[in-house]
């Protein structure tokens, strides 16, 4: 196995004039829906928070370890499988946790590597969905001694967790900007990708 270690992780670079052209699909903590769904050029997505027992949920008990959930699915009706183009995982946002003022807080998993391996092995057949977890008090892959046999795997990327403590009482949001893509098996070299717009995914949540 050969892992490509990444020190720098790409920013995503936005000004006023950026955000005011991008759509954004935001939840509030009192809102009755509780899931961002999104279908755009047949790729559907869909992204909450949930709770310990696993529902969908903007509202957590203080001590409780909630887990963030993003679901992407094929609905591309031409073909009977795409590919998962996997670069939204090194999006330095994703899963990020800040307080309601907008000071960071961090993030459950640290972005560690990759297997030096094509995107094409990620497939996902039509109308299958593919469901990515993280809880927000993640251990795996921070043990010491360190080993590289713990760490998360997810399509072909490796995370550590941060073993982050337990978010005291307050008001806090998760958000992060994204396109998303999947890609079509053609005979190689050849390449094309389905991709939705850019889009900005915004959950505000409360621990009480």
């Amino acid at each position: 196995m050969i892992l490509m270690i990444f020190f720098v992780a790409p920013v995503l670079f936005t000004g006023c004039n950026k955000e005011s052209l991008e759509p954004v699909t935001e939840l509030p903590v009192d809102g009755t829906q509780k899931v961002i769904k999104v279908e755009e050029n047949g790729i559907g997505i869909e992204f909450c928070l949930v709770n310990e027992q696993g529902e969908p949920a903007t509202v957590f008990q203080e001590g409780e370890n909630f887990r963030f959930r993003l679901t992407l699915k094929n609905n591309v009706q031409r073909d009977s499988a795409l590919y998962i183009v996997s670069d939204f995982l090194r999006n330095p946002d994703l899963f990020a946790v800040y307080k309601e003022n907008g000071d960071s807080v961090g993030k459950p998993v640290q972005w560690y590597g990759m297997n030096k391996i094509s995107d094409a092995v990620n497939r996902i057949c039509i109308e299958e969905a593919w469901t990515l977890e993280f809880p927000w008090h993640e251990e795996r892959g921070a043990e010491e001694p360190f080993d590289i046999d713990n760490c998360i795997r997810v399509l072909q990327y490796y995370f550590k967790g941060c073993s982050q403590p337990y978010l005291p009482k307050g008001r806090y949001y998760t958000a992060f900007t994204q396109q998303f893509c999947l890609g079509r098996y053609l005979p190689h070299p050849q390449h094309e990708e389905i991709c939705t717009d850019t889009l900005r995914f915004k959950i505000h949540f409360e621990i009480k």
